[in-house]
C-alpha cells in the first residue's frame, strides 16, 4: 500500500464519527426544540388505531386507503353486518336532525360510497353505510344522521361495530368483499 491510500482511510476513519455525532447532536436539538408541543395523530389514524382491535376473523378491515382510490373513503370494514365506508373527522359528534331530512345531504352520502360500490359490483355486493367517525370532545354514542349516514363517536367505535346485527354475510361472502376492496384499490391480493 503506498501512501496515497492513507490519506482517504483518515478520512473516512474521522469524517465518519463526526458527521455522526454533528447528526446526533442534532436530532437531540430537534427533539427538544419541539418542547410541550404535541402534533395530535392524523384523524384517520385514530380511526385505524381503533378498528385495530376488532377482532379477525369475522371482521376484516382495508386501512388507510389513498384519497384518490375511493373518493374520500379512509378505511373499509367487512363483516357479518355488512360493508361499511368509513371516514374520520376531528369535529364533535353532531345530533340526529330533526325534521325533514334534505335530499341533497342523503345523495351526497350515497355518491361518496359510489366509488366503493363500484368496487363491489365486481363481486355483486353493495356497502350498507357511510359512518362518520367524530373524535371532537362533546357526546358520546353513535346515531343515524340519514339513510346510509351513520355518526359514531370514535372512542367507542369498536363497542359500535360489534354491536351491529348480523346481516348474514357468510365467512366467504367477507372474505371475497375483503379481497375486492384490496384488488380496486391497488394493493395485493391477500387470498392468492
Amino acid at each position: 500500500m503506498g501512501p496515497g491510500i492513507y490519506i482517504p482511510l483518515l478520512v473516512i476513519a474521522i469524517g465518519v464519527p463526526v458527521a455522526l455525532a454533528w447528526a446526533k447532536k442534532n436530532l437531540k436539538n430537534a427533539d427538544a426544540s419541539s418542547g410541550d408541543d404535541v402534533i395530535a395523530a392524523p384523524a384517520a389514524r385514530l380511526t385505524s388505531n381503533a378498528l385495530r382491535d376488532l377482532a379477525t376473523p369475522p371482521w376484516r378491515v382495508v386501512y388507510e386507503i389513498a384519497h384518490d382510490k375511493l373518493g374520500g373513503i379512509e378505511h373499509v370494514v367487512v363483516g357479518p353486518a355488512g360493508v361499511f365506508a368509513f371516514q374520520t373527522s376531528m369535529d364533535a359528534l353532531p345530533t340526529a336532525p330533526t325534521g325533514e331530512l334534505d335530499p341533497h345531504a342523503v345523495a351526497a352520502a350515497a355518491i361518496v360510497r359510489g366509488s366503493l360500490d363500484d368496487a363491489l359490483g365486481r363481486c355483486a355486493m353493495s356497502s350498507d353505510r357511510l359512518v362518520r367517525v367524530y373524535w371532537g370532545a362533546g357526546t358520546s354514542g353513535s346515531s343515524d344522521l340519514m339513510p346510509g349516514l351513520t355518526a359514531v363517536d370514535g372512542r367507542s367505535l369498536t363497542g359500535w361495530i360489534e354491536a351491529l346485527a348480523d346481516r348474514e354475510l357468510s365467512p366467504a361472502q367477507v372474505d371475497l368483499a375483503w379481497q375486492t376492496v384490496l384488488t380496486a384499490i391497488g394493493r395485493p391480493d391477500p387470498l392468492a
